[in-house]
């Protein structure tokens, strides 16, 4: 094996591995920055093709392995797409773990908001129609998330579970229409099975599968 041939047995592995483990962790966290944006996040979608090549790359190498005298070629291709396939997992969890430290920083900086309707609730007997009734006796602007993709609350006062009103955060991300939702009696229980809702504070993240 040539220095050139071994140069590329190190340097081409540690590429594919380094481009997912950069790219979509900081993608997860430009879009929850305080001026960030969902649409970061669609650039996500671009690398579905590159795991489906490395995925068929891996195993059609495999095969050639198997039958044939080793090369390598195939050998430097079954690494690369081996160490890609690897580094794409734990370049998800990473990213997922951003986002989620982010709904949980997002239901910390909600705590006055829902202290200051439980107030208002308390001394009329009933929850204000907006948050923007709670300017400026209350509040002195209506606040937001914090996270640039997911920047406005949503509210509604229409019964649900036993609630008088609940706080949302659209958490959609690509294609997925996850909800970050706050019920006062935190009563989520009955919103999914747990891999699918998942306590963050008093809050839930219910992702829509």
């Amino acid at each position: 094996m040539t220095k050139s041939t071994r140069n590329w047995f190190i340097d081409a592995p540690i590429v594919c591995a380094l481009v997912p483990l950069i790219c979509l962790p900081a993608m997860e966290w430009l879009a929850v920055a305080p001026y960030g944006s969902e649409g970061v996040l669609w650039f996500e979608v671009p690398f579905v093709l590159p795991t489906l090549v490395a995925i068929y790359a891996f195993f059609s190498e495999l095969v050639r392995l198997a039958v044939r005298r080793r090369k390598p070629n195939s050998i430097l291709v079954a690494v690369c797409a081996a160490t890609y396939l690897v580094a794409l997992l734990f370049a998800v969890s990473l990213g997922n773990s951003v986002r989620m430290s982010a709904f949980h920083r997002a239901a910390e900086r909600s705590k006055p908001l829902i202290g200051t309707i439980r107030a208002f609730e308390e001394k009329h007997g009933h929850p204000p129609e907006s948050p923007h009734a709670l300017v400026p006796e209350y509040l002195p602007s209506v606040p937001t998330t914090g996270m640039g993709a997911n920047p406005d609350y949503g509210y509604s006062t229409n019964e649900v579970r036993g609630n008088s009103w609940m706080l949302s955060v659209s958490a959609s991300r690509g294609l997925s229409f996850d909800m970050f939702l706050y019920f006062p009696r935190t009563n989520y229980s009955d919103l999914g099975s747990s891999p699918k809702v998942k306590r963050v504070g008093d809050w839930a993240y219910v992702r829509e599968d």
